[in-house]
Formats: structure tokens, C-alpha cells, sequence
């Protein structure tokens, strides 16, 4: 009996803090596109990788802002010696120069104060590149988005495509079933029998294929979003492709594509890195403020110091001027990347919105034909079971039909593939409802998860 109430009242205390008195089974699949895109980004190392490089740019720009605080450190000795050594000035009258057991600490604090103006450059810089790296994570989270709505609409596109197999394959089968009967009473020849068997077998064939075809495709999709299997899928409504002309879709590319404010954002710091290697011909005036303290009495028990020390450089065998040449010819790299990658961008957002106009187009035909198909196939299984139509021509509308539903629907799911990839190519969120990480002023996550906030330039 006390085991029971103490079950009863772990239950209570159990509901009434919103905890389940029972082990939570398995959470169930992702379904939705959004669901499983999201899975992906979570999960996926490509999204792994990123994360860590927005976290070593961070510290990055800690280690160079450090550059420009006082360094404080603290010292001590501890020295036993064989014999003390005093100074004497007279009767009465001696200093201890080295004390038998000696000590001394000193506590030194030293700032720069002109260092040519590169810790605050390179901490520019270092913000650039934090930036940079941040925008390479969104571009990243774009792929990989355009990769999981790719392998999600396969999957849908091979599931339905079995689904038709599946019921052309019991309709050939009927079929068979009504052209054995009629040859038993003479209404048909063993041909006609013998065609349905043939297109019965091709239709089985025909349906194992695409058994094989659509696990392959969950197995890829599971794998890329990260979840242990698939399960059912809930189709998307349609995805809404961005209006306008190719110029316009190509500048509107250029302006938001994460590559491109990426490469702008390297090519920035790369200018920095020259300004940065610059300062080397520059002065470097440093501070340093010591209290040191002694055991020894010579030449004072302790006592405070401040001291400035100025550098000017005059001739480092040419080192600062190899470095700057180096740091143009880095700045020269980036604008020809950025160059090059414009190009290729046109060339994706160009591409992207003629293939997403050919889907639309492709998507009419093959919808027209499947209605045309239905109709034709209609009509000569009327005129079949009438007798006005040999059994070759019910065996050339089927298969036609046949042809034409798996037609509409690959033409369907890769219209809505096609407007994910033109939303891609000029730099909107492919996947509607969508949040993909890159804001320049979230939180950044450490390795183990915990946020550090994000620092105001």
C-alpha cells in the first residue's frame, strides 16, 4: 500500500509540473519539408563546420582586441643563498645587499600606446572576417536547403510514382483475369492472353524498380536531414517563385546572395591588411608601470617606476615592404574571386529562371497530356469491352497512361524544386517559412553550446 501511494503521488507531482508520469515514446518523424530542413541544419556537419568557424572567428577577434588592453602579471622569487653578503658604510652602519634567504615580487602593468595602428586595425579586420564567416554559414544553410528540398521532392516524386505502378498493376491484372475468361468462351486468342501476361510481368518489373527507386530515396533524404528513417511526407503547398526580368533576378542576385556579401566583406579586410602591415614603418611607443619590492635593503626595500619606451624603425631588411606586396596581391585574389563568382552567380540565377520557366511550361504539357490520356484510355476500354478495339490498342492506351500520370507528377514536384532553386539563385530563403542562421547579431554559440553574446562594434 505505500508503494502504491507513492506511485500516486509522483503521478500527481508529475502532471502537475507538465512532466509525462510515463517515458515519452520516440518522438515521431519529421513529415514536412520545413521540418526536415531544419533537421538537416541541426544536424548536418557541413552545418557543424560552419558553427565552428563563426566560433574561432569570434575568438578571434577577442585575441586581437586584446592587443589593445594592459597586460597586468604579477611576479615572485624566493632565492636561499650560502652565505649573506652586507655592505658596510661604518661603525653601526651596513646595508644587507644579499640576505640569506631572499625574496623579492614586483607587480607590472604595461599598455600600448601607438603601435602604428594595427591592433586596431587587425581588430577590424578580425570583425570583417567574423562577419565573413557568419555569411559563409547562410550560404551553407542554402545548400544545404536546396540539397534536403531536392532529395525530399524525389522522395514524394518516387513514392507517388510507386503508387501508380501499384494500381496499373492490379488494373493488368483485371485485365488478364477478363481476356482468360473471354478466350474460355472464344471471344478472344491465346494472343490476347498472352499479350496481358507480357504486360502484366513488365508491369511488376516496372513496380519492383520503383520500390527499389523510392527507398533509395528515403535512405538519402533520412541521411541528409539527419533522422533515423522516413516516414510519411506531407506535400508542400505551391512554393512562390520571385518575379521579374532575367536583369533584374541577376541584380537582385548580385545584391543578396550570401557569396557575394561574403566576398565583399573578405575584400574589405583585405584592404585593412594592407593598412595593417603598413603600420610596421610606423613608431611603437609603449608604457610600463612596475612596483617592485626586495628582501635586500640596497638599494631600496621597494619602490614604484613608470617608464615609456619609443621604437622607430629604420630599416628591417625589407620584410615590412615583402608583406605589404603580399597583402595587395591577397587583395588582388578576392576582387578576381569576386569577379568570378559574380559570373557565376549571373549564370545561376539565369539558368535558375529558365529552368524554373521550362517546369512551369512542362508542368501544363504533362498535365495536359494526362487528362488527353485518361480520356483515350477511357474511350478504348469502352470500345474493348464492346469489341470495337483490339487488345493491342487497350495495351498502348494504358501503358500511355500510365506513362503520362508518372510524367505529371515528376513534371509537378520539379516545378516546386525549380522555384525553390530561382529563390536560391537570387538570394531569398529557398524554403518559405524557413529561418536560416547568418544574422550578423545573433548569439554565438560555443562548442558546448551555450551562447556568448555578441559584442557591439
Amino acid at each position: 500500500m505505500p508503494q502504491r501511494h507513492t506511485v500516486l503521488l509522483a503521478t500527481i507531482l508529475a502532471l502537475s509540473a507538465g512532466v509525462p508520469a510515463v517515458p515519452a515514446t520516440a518522438q515521431e518523424a519529421p513529415s514536412t519539408l520545413p521540418d526536415l530542413v531544419l533537421s538537416a541544419l541541426a544536424t548536418h556537419e557541413k552545418m557543424v563546420g560552419a558553427e565552428s568557424s563563426v566560433r574561432r572567428a569570434h575568438a578571434d577577434v577577442k585575441l586581437a582586441g586584446s592587443a589593445l588592453l594592459p597586460h597586468v602579471d604579477l611576479n615572485g622569487r624566493f632565492t636561499r643563498y650560502q652565505n649573506e653578503v652586507k655592505f658596510s658604510l661604518g661603525e653601526g652602519e651596513s646595508f644587507v645587499i644579499q640576505p640569506l634567504s631572499d625574496w623579492n615580487y614586483s607587480a607590472n602593468v604595461s599598455q600600448t600606446l601607438f603601435y602604428g595602428l594595427r591592433p586596431w586595425r587587425a581588430k577590424n579586420v578580425a570583425k570583417l572576417r567574423e562577419t565573413s564567416a557568419k555569411i559563409q554559414r547562410l550560404s551553407t544553410a542554402f545548400d544545404l536547403t536546396l540539397q534536403v528540398s531536392q532529395a525530399f521532392f524525389d522522395t514524394i516524386a518516387a513514392r507517388q510514382g510507386l503508387e501508380v505502378r501499384m494500381a496499373m498493376e492490379k488494373q493488368v491484372k483485371e485485365q488478364l483475369r477478363v481476356a482468360r475468361r473471354r478466350f474460355e468462351v472464344g471471344e478472344v486468342t491465346s494472343a490476347d492472353v498472352a499479350r496481358w501476361t507480357a504486360e502484366l510481368a513488365a508491369a511488376r518489373q516496372a513496380m519492383v524498380v520503383s520500390e527499389g527507386e523510392a527507398e533509395l530515396a528515403e535512405r538519402r533524404l533520412a541521411r541528409l536531414a539527419g533522422v533515423p528513417a522516413i516516414d510519411r511526407l506531407d506535400p508542400p503547398p505551391p512554393v512562390p517563385a520571385p518575379e521579374g526580368e532575367p536583369t533584374e533576378l541577376e541584380r537582385i542576385a548580385l545584391q543578396q546572395r550570401p557569396e557575394m556579401l561574403a566576398l565583399d566583406t573578405d575584400l574589405e579586410a583585405a584592404g585593412l591588411m594592407i593598412k595593417v602591415e603598413k603600420g610596421a614603418w610606423l613608431p611603437e611607443l609603449d608604457a610600463n608601470l612596475q612596483y617592485f619590492g626586495q628582501r635586500a635593503d640596497f638599494p631600496s626595500r621597494n619602490w614604484l617606476s613608470l617608464s615609456f619606451n619609443l621604437r622607430v624603425p629604420i630599416y628591417d631588411g625589407g620584410v615590412t615592404a615583402a608583406r605589404v606586396a603580399r597583402a595587395r596581391e591577397d587583395q588582388v585574389m578576392v576582387e578576381v574571386l569576386r569577379s568570378s563568382m559574380a559570373r557565376v552567380i549571373r549564370d545561376q540565377a539565369d539558368r535558375a529562371a529558365i529552368t524554373y520557366r521550362t517546369a512551369v511550361a512542362a508542368l501544363e504539357a504533362a498535365e495536359t497530356r494526362k487528362q488527353a490520356a485518361r480520356e483515350a484510355h477511357r474511350q478504348v476500354e469502352e470500345a474493348y469491352a464492346a469489341g470495337e478495339a483490339t487488345t493491342t490498342d487497350l495495351l498502348a492506351a494504358t501503358s500511355e497512361l500510365t506513362d503520362a500520370r508518372i510524367s505529371a507528377i515528376i513534371a509537378h514536384w520539379s516545378r516546386e524544386l525549380a522555384a525553390i532553386a530561382l529563390r536560391h539563385a537570387v538570394g531569398l530563403t529557398p524554403v518559405p517559412g524557413v529561418t536560416l542562421p547568418g544574422e550578423l547579431n545573433e548569439p554565438i554559440p560555443d562548442s558546448t553550446g551555450t551562447e556568448t553574446p555578441r559584442s557591439t562594434p
